[in-house]
This record gives structure tokens, sequence and C-alpha cells, in this order.
């Protein structure tokens, strides 16, 4: 027990041997609360937000290359994790069959209130890729599509999120690439890519007077030696959500030197937000 005097314990922890995850922001019982078991070839979640419970049980994923499923080959292992005044970050990998490899993205960013769930598929030979990750929504949650683009709200007694499936098109008419909708699973991400990697992510703004706003998102050119970089090899995402702008870059070939939006870039990955006078304030960054 603490007393009033004695400073709380990290409201966020990481225990890799027991393969448990916490990201959280605060002790306040109406923050948002990730929890995460990574046991075997299973990933565990569950989110709690405003004191109601979103989803919880396996988040599941499926990859296919040329139409063949790819079974697992390895447990689910932490890869990295941090926790600092900004964000609650963990990244987790296992190994597919054919050489393809599975790195998932965690983060929490504790002023921001928004969490990114993302996973890159990783391979060496050129294919058509399909992914599937699905979240599984307790009941009382539903998923409410907006009609004309692409986001939606979970919603139970009130809002609880606002997901953006940012690979995929803001509007509804253009129906490449893939879908986000309601399955026995729960809400379901689609995706579909000719080349030897993937990337999809899925943002979650967990703030309820702001995921009512105006917002918006865009895929950004990423280019090396003043080329033009296809999917496969790197990605990068600018979010508008009211006032709020993040931006969201993953390399998905060999880390290089490459541009984004003027900067230059030779991380992994990279998450951060715009100031108001437009500068970019790193979150987390991976090299």
């Amino acid at each position: 027990s603490y007393s009033a005097k004695e400073p709380l314990p990290d409201s966020a922890t990481h225990s890799e041997w027991a393969e448990v995850a916490v990201l959280r922001p605060d002790w306040n019982p109406a923050s948002p609360r990730l929890t995460v078991t990574h046991a075997g070839e299973s990933v565990g979640l569950e989110l709690e937000s405003a004191r109601d419970l979103i989803w919880s049980g396996p988040w599941g994923l499926e990859v296919r290359r040329d139409g063949e499923r790819l079974a697992p080959k390895s447990a689910w292992e932490s890869l990295c994790w941090f926790s600092d005044r900004d964000v609650d970050y963990l990244e987790l990998g296992i190994s597919l069959e054919g050489g393809v490899k599975v790195q998932r993205h965690l983060l929490l960013a504790r002023e921001d209130r928004v969490l990114l769930l993302a996973d890159a598929v990783l391979g060496a030979a050129r294919a058509h890729l399909e992914y599937q990750g699905s979240l599984p929504l307790v009941d009382g949650v539903r998923f409410q599509p907006a009609e004309e683009s692409r986001e939606g709200f979970l919603v139970g007694r009130d809002r609880a999120a606002l997901v953006l499936p940012l690979a995929l098109s803001e509007w509804r008419s253009d129906a490449r690439v893939g879908t986000l909708e309601t399955s026995a699973d729960g809400l379901e991400l689609r995706q579909e890519a000719e080349g030897c990697c993937l990337f999809a992510p899925l943002l979650f703004d967990l703030k309820s007077r702001r995921m009512t706003r105006r917002l918006t998102w865009r895929r950004l050119t990423v280019a090396a030696n003043l080329e033009i970089e296809p999917d496969d090899v790197a990605v990068g995402y600018r979010i508008a959500i009211d006032k709020q702008q993040w931006l969201l870059y993953r390399s998905l070939a060999r880390p290089a030197n490459r541009t984004l939006l003027g900067h230059n870039l030779s991380t992994e990955m990279l998450m951060a937000r715009f100031d108001r006078s437009g500068d970019v304030e790193p979150l987390a960054e991976i090299e």
C-alpha cells in the first residue's frame, strides 16, 4: 500500500518474462488502458477507456501469399519496449512460413490520447499479399462506419473511439487496397498488396471531445535519391483531427536515407506530432 506522500509506481509496465505489458498514461480511472499478453502464437489485447471495456481477446492475424495461408513458425517475442513522458511503446515479432516475418507496433500516446496498432508484414520476394487482422469487440460495443469515408466509431454507451484505417483511401469511392468492417471476429481490417511487404496500421482517437471534429488523413510520398519509393519499401501518413496533426512513417525495407515532407529519415519507424508552428516533434522513433 502507498501513503499520500509516497509516489505511485509507474502506470505502464512490461514483463518480458511474464509476456505481459500494460500501456497506460496515468492512474486516473478514466484514462485509457491497453493490456497485452503475448504467449505462444497468440497476442491478447484488452482496451478500456473512459471506464468502458471496448475489446478483449486475441488480436487475430492471417497472412496469405499468392493465396496460400502462412502458418506461424515461432512464438511471439518482445522486440522493443519503452515508456517515457510521451508514449508507451511495445513491439512484438513472429516468424511465419516462407521466410515471412510480422512485426507488431502498439503505441499509446500519453498526452495525445491516440493509440496506434499496426502490423508490418515483411517478406523477401514479390507476391500477392493478403492481410487480415481482427480485434474482438465486447458485447455492447459496435462499429459505426461513416457513410462516405472509411473512418468509423466504436460505440458502446457512448462513442468510445474513432478508428482510422490509414493504409486505406479516406473515401469509400476508392475501393482499392482493402476494407474495415465488422465480422464474427470483431473489428476486421483487410488489406491486399503486390510486393514483398505490407503495412497495416489502425489509429484510434480516444479523446471524446476531439473525435467528432473534422478529420482527414493522407498517404505521403516517400522518396530516396529523388525517386519515389514503392509502398513495399517505405510508407508515410499524415493525420489531422480537429487542430492536432500527426506523422507516421515505417520503413519496410532496410532503413536508408529517405525524405518525407522535406524531412530526412534513416529510421525504421517514426510517430510524431506537429506543433503549432508546423515543426515535427517525435513521440517515438525506432532506429
